[in-house]
């Protein structure tokens, strides 16, 4: 009777307050004090603050106030200054697995230490949820606490599965990888909750390689992680973090979620590549030579080390290959920095002061024709116009090439349009390539030797045949 718990989230109005006031000059039954407690506090509504406020400034000496919030910004000041604050931190899960152990061991459970520790790190800190997701647990497995069972009362897989799964993409074997990602889609598991889980184990492999055995946390140290990945490298795993946590970040505004993550884990491939320019240079007196070593060079002063002119046969074999990805790289670099030299030339100040004024309209526009593309035009700003070509950055490579897409694209410029009364196309880019490429006082980089210009050099024209092909 003398300790009473109001729910701020359904009891939020000034009636509600004012019937508490009026409770409040009673003196405890049984007690010294009679404890008050508000939880959600935050929920209550200004006049129920301002209602709240003369109590709090002058309460009878037997009341007490708890005033329970998780997210205190809320409260105002006027309130906040008139009470003391304790802010609880969360429960070391190591401290969480001794309880949960205990609990288990009370109630006649049995269970696996990693299966605790799966739930403990679940519930973020809080006993409450940790002792819920067991009891869950518990029923299901029959008082068998397993790592399985909890895994699929809290709807996530199983951590050997997970780990079966990125050894089965480090091993390149995709077809098993592909399986095991539909099973867990047909026992009905959230894409979401795949990829949270997926990244979570990749950030663990990174630690466990990156540490000492003796430094490691006691979960990380019993899943045997360093076993499973002590074949993999580093880089591979730090990727996968990379490619995977982008996923994650982007994931609600993808409507096919399975086809995203199962694109993503194609490209996890460790040894994947894409494929490479290839030159070929040969002289007239021989047939083409066509090899992939990246070993071998050409330098202004000669052929490198591989390569050999024989003067009997009158034949040179030139590799003309580069690293993959190396060559694409470079003339993609080339063509950005190009068109925007371009559009640079053609910049208009007056016409980029225009678009910016009419971009609220556009975004409108945009958004009554589709949600989904707004949102993610939200993201881009407008840096440059020329009357009739508009660049916008992102700072999102997601978001940038969702947006050049042909539908996509279509209907921003067609928005555009219709706000500045003129045509007009838009060239969508990297804020980073923005700001090395475009943005005043960007400098252009060094030029790299060209691969034909160095035969020519080295062999002369009328020796030399140039082949432009895949």
């Amino acid at each position: 009777m003398d300790v009473e718990e109001i729910d701020a989230a359904s009891n939020r109005g000034v009636d509600e307050i004012r019937q508490l006031r009026d409770k409040v000059q009673y003196a405890p039954t049984n007690l010294a004090r009679k404890v008050y407690i508000i939880d959600e506090v935050h929920m209550l509504t200004t006049e129920a603050f301002n209602a709240l406020l003369k109590t709090l400034e002058e309460p009878p000496s037997h009341a007490l106030f708890i005033l329970a919030t998780t997210e205190p910004h809320k409260i105002p000041s006027t309130i906040v200054s008139r009470c003391q604050r304790f802010d609880f931190r969360r429960i070391a899960p190591d401290l969480m697995v001794q309880h949960l152990a205990q609990v288990c061991a009370a109630e006649g459970w049995t269970s696996q230490t990693e299966a605790l520790w799966k739930i403990a790190m679940a519930a973020d800190g809080g006993l409450r949820d940790a002792l819920g997701i067991l009891e869950q647990t518990a029923a299901f497995g029959g008082g068998n606490i397993t790592t399985e069972n909890a895994a699929y009362v809290m709807g996530g897989v199983e951590s050997q599965q997970l780990l079966q799964l990125i050894v089965c993409l480090w091993r390149q074997e995709v077809t098993q990888a592909l399986q095991l990602l539909g099973q867990w889609y047909d026992n009905g598991k959230d894409a979401g909750r795949i990829v949270h889980e997926l990244l979570q184990l990749f950030r663990d492999l990174v630690i466990v390689k990156l540490s000492a055995p003796t430094s490691l946390p006691l979960h990380l140290q019993i899943a045997g992680l360093r076993e499973a990945g002590g074949e993999m490298s580093v880089p591979w795993l730090m990727q996968g973090v990379a490619k995977l946590g982008e996923v994650y970040t982007n994931l609600r505004y993808l409507d096919d979620a399975r086809l995203a993550l199962e694109t993503t884990l194609l490209l996890l491939q460790p040894n994947i590549q894409e494929p490479a320019t290839r030159t070929t240079v040969r002289t007239h007196e021989t047939e083409p030579v066509t090899a992939h070593s990246s070993g071998s060079s050409v330098n202004g002063a000669g052929v490198g080390p591989e390569s050999s002119v024989s003067p009997q046969e009158s034949r040179t074999e030139q590799v003309a290959s580069e690293s993959p990805g190396s060559r694409p790289r470079a003339n993609s670099e080339t063509r950005k920095r190009e068109v925007l030299k371009q559009l640079l030339e053609n910049a208009d100040a007056g016409e980029l002061q225009r678009i910016r004024g009419l971009w609220d309209e556009v975004l409108q526009q945009v958004k009554s024709a589709r949600v989904q593309t707004h949102a993610w035009l939200l993201n881009g700003d407008a840096v440059l116009a020329t009357g009739s070509v508009v660049v916008i950055t992102f700072s999102s490579k997601f978001h940038r090439d969702t947006i050049m897409k042909p539908e996509e694209r279509k209907l921003v410029e067609s928005a555009l349009s219709a706000a500045a009364q003129t045509p007009q196309q838009i060239f969508a880019i990297l804020r980073q390539d923005w700001e090395k490429y475009g943005a005043p006082g960007a400098q252009e980089p060094p030029r790299e030797p060209d691969l034909v210009e160095t035969a020519l050099r080295a062999f002369g024209k009328d020796r030399v045949e140039i082949i432009d092909g895949e």
